[in-house]
């Protein structure tokens, strides 16, 4: 069994008749009934009831016909695949993404790429602190959030802050306190972010190193800070309905203004899916800032 013969098939199921499928497929008539008995003999079955003018599909050669149509669907798909991939489009892109970046704004860069390049795999990396060692591992191809260049090896650019706001639940003591000093705050447990990145110790924004809380994501921290087991600096986007509602206190500390970054490798060259990446927000914030 050939793709050709199911072709010639599908052929002549939908033109409805051997000579109109000839015709199209620019084949003497006799070879597209060669395919066809060809494919019957192997089958052990007939495809076609020859009885009438034209040809009908007997039980047998419905049920394959439908079969056929995946086959030749997903035949069909590898062949885009091929072609994307021979235009040096990327198979996948991996994106280090900060838990600090507002998931809308790279919701909609997602919706625009999945339509551009439905073949790419899209692979988001969920990072605290580490988006430098994400790209220089090569274990991601951007990143977006906060990040160290303290080796000089990434390309950034800045395209913007986050409000990071000392907050605890409205019940916390430290909530009954107008001005809490440094020493105020050191007395209750901290609720912190340590680094995702195995082996890596990074941390930030520490108070009091004795009395800390570490987790990996922002709804864990913030739930933390909901059932009262400390205090901690919370994006201001993630907290500031708890805020107006009054379930969270902001305290009076000064907020911690962070600055978020597109990064790459600069000696990694980009394909035109990362490139694109690159280009909506890098122009994204071009528009903004004029």
């Amino acid at each position: 069994m050939t793709l050709d013969q199911i072709q010639v098939l599908q052929t002549i199921v939908r033109t409805g008749s051997f000579r109109a499928a000839s015709q199209e497929l620019h084949r003497a008539q006799s070879a597209v009934s060669y395919a066809v008995r060809t494919l019957e003999d192997e089958l052990g079955f007939a495809i076609f009831n020859r009885e009438h003018y034209r040809p009908e599909l007997t039980v047998q050669g419905k049920a394959f016909l439908r079969k056929s149509d995946d086959l030749i669907f997903q035949f069909d798909q590898v062949k885009e695949t091929a072609q994307f991939l021979k235009r040096g489009y990327e198979p996948q892109i991996r994106i280090a993404v900060s838990m600090l970046w507002p998931l809308p704004q790279l919701i909609n860069m997602l919706k625009e790429f999945t339509q551009r390049f439905p073949q790419t795999e899209i692979k988001i990396i969920n990072d605290v602190l580490s988006l430098d060692e994400q790209l220089i591992e090569d274990h991601a191809d951007l990143a977006l959030g906060t990040v160290f260049n303290d080796k000089g090896l990434l390309q950034t650019q800045p395209l913007l802050a986050v409000n990071m706001l000392p907050v605890c639940s409205a019940t916390h003591p430290l909530a009954k306190i107008k001005k809490p000093t440094a020493d105020d705050l050191g007395k209750y447990p901290q609720i912190i972010l340590s680094s995702t990145f195995k082996g890596s110790n990074r941390s930030g924004g520490i108070v009091n190193p004795h009395n800390v809380i570490s987790v990996q994501d922002y709804l864990t921290k913030k739930s933390f800070l909901e059932a009262n087991l400390g205090w901690g600096r919370m994006p201001e986007h993630l907290v500031k309905e708890e805020i107006k509602k009054k379930s969270f206190a902001q305290l009076n500390a000064k907020p911690i203004e962070t600055q978020l970054y597109i990064s790459r490798h600069s000696g990694k060259e980009l394909g035109p899916c990362g490139n694109f990446i690159w280009n909506y927000f890098s122009n994204g914030q071009k528009k903004t800032k004029k």
